[in-house]
């Protein structure tokens, strides 16, 4: 409830603007001067990664939150309260992650779309090959409506892809990432065993791993560096 009031009482004081003024307002981009680079793959493409990599760069924290253990790692393993069961619990976590990775018990996929753009207005128009002659997809983007102070724009994600009638062939790229590949078949052999907690725990760092793909492909695609891909 207090949550609620907060926002309410937020929001009612944020002064809007009507949508046409906030698409005036858009943030000015000189496309003239602008140079596409092409990709040197378009369409979809599938990743497989590498768990090891992904490993190294696992974000602790909310896996120690799934059980319900309130605190930060590494500091919750010396925590006065929770400390010792944090301990054990990440000792079997690290056990069981080392067995998935050396014996390639799931796997980890990306799954890359990179496709040829342009905006118009507020949408983006996704083309289903370089000759842009035929729409594949319009995606609606929403503008910010709140009014700005003077010299900041009201963005859109359009904003920064080049418009349609500045006759650039701009491109736009997208990815999903799971580490779910193998994970029911393997809960399904602990719950055979009657081994809950291991059942649990492989979902938990199935969560994790996906996570850790995320930040990381995100990062390294933006490098050029696929080197996390087997």
């Amino acid at each position: 409830m207090t949550v609620r009031q907060q926002r309410m009482k937020r929001n009612a004081e944020t002064e809007k603007i009507i949508i046409e003024e906030a698409r005036n307002n858009n943030f000015k981009i000189d496309w003239n001067s602008f140079v596409p680079c092409p990709p040197v793959q378009s369409g979809v493409n599938i990743y497989l990664l590498d768990l090891n990599i992904l490993s190294d760069y696992i974000d602790w924290t909310p896996f120690f939150q799934s059980w319900e253990l309130a605190g930060k790692y590494p500091a919750i393993l010396q925590d006065e309260v929770v400390g010792v069961e944090a301990q054990k619990l990440f000792n079997d976590a690290k056990a069981l992650l080392n067995k998935i990775v050396s014996e390639k018990l799931i796997q980890a996929k990306a799954v890359v779309g990179i496709f040829p753009a342009n905006s118009l207005g507020d949408d983006l128009i996704l083309y289903n090959s370089d000759v842009r002659d035929h729409e594949l997809i319009k995606l609606h983007h929403l503008r910010q409506q709140v009014k700005k102070a003077s010299g900041q724009a009201n963005l859109c994600l359009s904003d920064f892809i080049a418009p349609v009638e500045s006759g650039k062939k701009d491109f736009v790229g997208a990815f999903a990432v799971s580490a779910g590949f193998g994970v029911d078949e393997l809960v399904v052999e602990y719950d055979r065993a009657h081994d809950d907690h291991h059942a649990i725990m492989v979902k938990a760092l199935a969560d994790r791993f996906a996570e850790a793909a995320g930040r990381v492909y995100a990062c390294q695609s933006q490098k050029g560096n696929l080197g996390l891909c087997l």
